[in-house]
């Protein structure tokens, strides 16, 4: 059913104060369009690709939990579902150069407790490039560059400038936590991604319907609002912990319809908000559904997928299919709320923002470095001045919002909220530091944004004339080259970028996996908790 949205206003006014003027610290001039506006996403994309690609097949070693979805992607690919592995699989299949692979398998199923999305998309890594290292970590890197693209839009959307647009994906890029989950085939950076790709929709959604009540211009369909709620399907069908993305997300749109009706419509805008926008909303949890569950297509057309029968052997009627996966996600919500195994790397998710302990995907001491004693480890370790400079930055953001100084604060707080908030909740229960990469683009945005701010105070003084005292800026002194005035301009972001990447080239042999003398290897290791 098409919804049609009319103000009856021919040009709608604002009844409360301008939104320009409650956000007074908001760009007002709409940056470049066309081509020119992907210069800077494209460039942070390119040093993403360069962070990522490189070594992509190195480690030759089935990773971490890369035990688990590298199997499960090629089941599906071949069976539909995921079947057991024999004894020694990880072995074999490293051992078979990604070729007749499928004596590994059993023969029987497997009980699994994530939702088999982010696995079809390791396996379809395996399907194009061979069950090798390379071919389950390639769509992985795919989606990490394009995360990085994604972030530098957003921002830019959200703030109206190129500037810390370009900055948030050049600290994402530089990241080494998301560097290192680029390159490793789990399932946290599909779901990091497609929550993200929602964010986006939410805020075109935000932005296609202000400009067009503000303008008193009718439209049929928020598509935008639809490819939202699909590409949270995406994620929750990737990972539960997608739905966390989703109860914000429709959380924050229904704030802002809200908001918008208050300010253009003042009369009854309650029972206007409740029919236009809360009602019509009501389908978004559908279209999540929906996507979800058709992720499910390989089990549902098996015969022999874990619980596929449980509904035809427990009892009679129809809808037996349903009945069985209901009764197999019955079992996974216990398995994920009793999860409370020991683990050396369980990392309490009040610590996940200090990177206090993160989790070591391999580690090997060959004598591969040329040293009597080596080290080789691959660890998702934020870069220290992203992710403790990004709590200042959060911090930052949470006064900016409460004061409604900057629109893009709250959006980005939420989105991180989403991403982190949830699991605070589940502190005894076994997690990881890891799982952060869900949030870490929202940290870099407000670094950016941050690093804005702290560039113009620092550029910015005041200076005593005649006339009294007055505010100038490096904006007043033209003589300079375009090159130079523009580093004159920006000189605060280009030492803090230059200083991240520093720390991402110090640390990145620590991100990919390179083997390394075991002192150097130890100096890295700034925190005991490190280790």
């Amino acid at each position: 059913m098409v919804k049609v949205f009319n103000l009856n206003i021919s040009k709608a006014s604002p009844s409360s104060e301008n939104t320009a003027a409650v956000y007074g610290d908001d760009i007002k001039e709409v940056p470049t369009a066309g081509w020119r506006g992907w210069i800077g996403a494209l460039v942070a994309g390119f040093v993403a690709a360069l962070l990522r690609l490189p070594g992509l097949s190195m480690p030759h070693a089935i990773m971490f939990d890369e035990t688990y979805y590298v199997k499960d992607g090629l089941s599906l690919l071949n069976f539909g579902y995921e079947q057991g592995a024999v004894e020694g699989a990880d072995a074999t299949l490293l051992a078979s150069g990604g070729h007749n692979y499928l004596g590994i398998f059993t023969g029987q199923p497997s009980y699994i407790v994530h939702p088999p999305l982010g696995k079809w998309i390791i396996g379809y890594g395996q399907e194009i490039f061979g069950a090798t290292p390379f071919g389950w970590r390639f769509p992985m890197a795919i989606i990490g560059i394009l995360s990085v693209i994604m972030t530098a839009r957003i921002a830019r959307r959200l703030t109206n400038s190129e500037l810390i647009g370009t900055v948030a994906g050049l600290l994402l890029a530089l990241d080494g936590l998301h560097i290192t989950m680029s390159r490793t085939a789990l399932l946290d950076t599909p779901l990091s991604f497609f929550a993200l790709a929602a964010f986006g929709f939410l805020i075109l959604d935000r932005d296609f319907v202000r400009d067009r009540v503000r303008d008193g211009i009718t439209y049929k369909v928020r598509w935008y609002r639809w490819a939202m709620a699909f590409t949270l399907g995406l994620a929750c069908a990737t990972k539960w912990s997608g739905l966390y993305f989703a109860a914000a997300f429709g959380a924050l749109m229904l704030f802002w319809d809200y908001t918008l009706r208050k300010q253009y419509v003042p009369e009854n805008q309650v029972a206007a908000w409740f029919k236009k926008d809360v009602a019509p909303a009501l389908l978004l949890p559908v279209v999540i559904l929906v996507t979800y569950v058709s992720s499910w297509n390989g089990w549902f057309r098996s015969t022999n997928a874990w619980d596929r029968q449980w509904g035809a052997t427990n009892g009679s009627g129809h809808f037996n299919a349903l009945r069985s996966l209901w009764h197999y996600h019955a079992e996974m919500l216990s398995f994920h709320t009793h999860l409370t195994t020991t683990h050396s790397y369980k990392a309490n998710p009040w610590t996940w923002p200090l990177m206090i302990r993160p989790t070591s995907f391999y580690y090997g001491s060959d004598a591969t470095c040329g040293a009597p004693t080596c080290s080789q480890e691959v660890v998702p370790l934020g870069n220290p001045l992203i992710w403790w400079g990004g709590i200042l930055a959060l911090l930052f953001l949470g006064y900016l919002a409460a004061r409604r100084r900057n629109s893009a604060a709250l959006p980005i707080l939420v989105a991180f909220a989403a991403g982190w908030v949830p699991w605070l909740f589940f502190a005894k229960r076994t997690t990881f530091s890891f799982y952060s990469v869900a949030f870490v683009p929202y940290t870099v945005m407000a670094c950016a944004i941050a690093l804005h701010y702290i560039n113009n105070a620092v550029l910015t003084r005041k200076e005593t004339s005649e006339s009294g005292e007055v505010t100038r800026s490096l904006k007043d002194y033209p003589d300079a080259s375009p090159v130079k005035r523009w580093f004159f301009m920006h000189w605060p972001i280009v030492i803090a970028i230059t200083a991240v990447a520093l720390l991402t080239w110090y640390f990145y042999p620590l991100a990919v996996g390179h083997s390394l003398p075991y002192d150097v290897w130890h100096s890295k290791m700034w925190l005991k908790s490190w280790i």
